[in-house]
């Protein structure tokens, strides 16, 4: 075929270079190693399960699209054959049959060509095994074509342009399981990262813990303090140590969630570098409706069955209409022994249509047609839902946004209630167990900060799926 720009599928969807390379290297991680957010990227997509399956799915399609397609193309395929066999020509006198040997070599091309066509040249040449060599050749030529068979191109066009949808939709369909992917590595990693940083506050609270347990203990060995002001300071520490025990067992799952993503061995112990949190879109809830429509694989993938319902729907009212097929013909034959020859022609038109088929065909046609306007309702609702998804994540992370600024207000007013209280304590004025508490205030208000940060960098994410990017 000249033109097959209908063929060329909408999304090209590969694991890059880069992606391999990083992959090659990282089969496997060495303890103590430092993974980069790029590096877990191109590892799950390289090796991840799901992307494996998804190029199996992928590669299935193409294979499924070339078949189809190659039906619709130009074939070219030759023949070449020899026959020796005896034959009776006659019989003596007395009786006995008089015997000879034909040998008979022939080949031949035939072209099949869109619309049915097929051109067929054939040629034979005989050699007869008698007292007198007897020789003689064939050669013909025929074509024919399908001019019309309901399907401006050829049915077989249409066939073809079908499975050119399906394997876009299948490219669709990889393109968003590579971001899905990409998406749940990053929040995988990104959950992985806001432990790591939890650990290490919770690393620092231990540590302020056990020395507020010395100063409270020399307080009150030094009869400064009271036993509950020692008592608090003790469950302050056993809390820290409690909860940091917690944080590092957190740490150790989201490892292995993050690793069973990349595919990776999950007993690999290793950390995740630190990176800048995304920049959050722009919060425009309807901007961000355009651009999920724009971008969405789901979407994509609606509007390319709709596409092919047309198409089908097309193909099946062909098949209730007349099929017009024209063929002719030329053969020439030469007895070169008598020097006899002979030129024939044909030429001819038929048409062929459905008479009586109980009502198949046109039960065909409306199938073709209330599949399509099921597929125009669907594509009605998966706009609405990309719609309120989408809307949804954007004021879900404007709050999120908003909680970070509430957190770090927060974080500021304990730390200066914390310092008010150590300097009103030095100068007596308020006890050594208000100094403990403000200190527990403001681990937690850092804490939170923390958490906040992540649930942000979460929700900037969850917006970036919703819009397809």
């Amino acid at each position: 075929m000249k033109d097959r720009k209908w063929a060329t599928p909408g999304v090209r969807v590969a694991t890059t270079v880069l992606a391999l390379a990083f992959a090659s290297s990282l089969s496997s991680f060495a303890d103590g190693q430092v993974v980069t957010l790029s590096q877990s990227v191109a590892q799950a997509l390289a090796n991840g399960p799901d992307m494996r399956i998804s190029r199996a799915n992928l590669g299935l399609a193409r294979d499924q699209f070339n078949d189809a397609a190659s039906a619709n193309g130009l074939g070219v395929s030759g023949n070449l054959g020899y026959d020796r066999a005896p034959f009776t020509t006659g019989y003596s006198q007395s009786g006995q049959p008089i015997q000879v040997v034909q040998n008979t070599f022939q080949g031949g091309l035939t072209m099949s060509a869109p619309l049915s066509t097929s051109v067929s040249l054939e040629g034979s040449h005989s050699i007869t095994e008698a007292s007198i060599l007897d020789q003689a050749t064939n050669v013909s030529l025929t074509a024919s074509a399908a001019v019309w068979d309901g399907y401006r191109g050829g049915q077989a066009l249409a066939a073809a342009r079908i499975a050119a949808f399906t394997l876009q939709g299948t490219e669709s369909s990889e393109s968003a399981s590579q971001k899905t992917v990409v998406y749940n590595v990053k929040q995988a990693y990104y959950t992985l990262l806001g432990q790591q940083r939890q650990i290490a506050i919770l690393q620092q609270t231990l540590a302020q813990r056990e020395a507020e347990l010395q100063k409270t203990q020399s307080l009150y060995d030094a009869r400064n303090v009271s036993q509950i002001d020692l008592k608090q300071a003790q469950v302050n520490r056993l809390q820290a140590s409690l909860d940091l025990s917690k944080a590092r067992g957190l740490l150790e799952v989201d490892r292995e969630q993050l690793s069973n993503m990349m595919g990776v061995s999950t007993d690999s112990v290793y950390d995740v570098e630190e990176v800048p949190d995304a920049p959050a879109p722009r919060l425009d809830a309807a901007a961000a409706m355009k651009t999920a429509i724009a971008n969405r694989e789901d979407f994509r993938q609606i509007q390319l069955s709709l596409l092919s319902s047309d198409v089908s729907l097309a193909l099946k009212k062909a098949l209730a209409g007349p099929t017009v097929s024209v063929s002719t013909g030329v053969s020439w034959m030469q007895d070169w022994t008598t020097s006899n020859n002979r030129t024939t022609w044909h030429a001819g038109v038929s048409v062929q249509a459905p008479v009586i088929d109980a009502g198949s065909l046109g039960a065909q046609v409306r199938e073709a047609t209330l599949q399509k306007e099921k597929l125009r309702v669907q594509q009605g609702q998966l706009a609405s839902a990309i719609a309120t998804s989408v809307k949804s994540a954007v004021y879900t992370l404007q709050d999120l946004l908003s909680r970070v600024e509430l957190a770090r207000q927060s974080l500021d007013l304990a730390q200066v209630q914390y310092e008010l209280d150590e300097a009103q304590f030095a100068n007596g004025v308020i006890s050594h167990l208000d100094v403990l508490t403000a200190s527990v205030a403001l681990t937690t208000a850092r804490v939170n900060m923390a958490a906040a940060q992540s649930s942000a960098q979460l929700g900037v994410l969850a917006l970036q799926s919703a819009m397809g990017e």
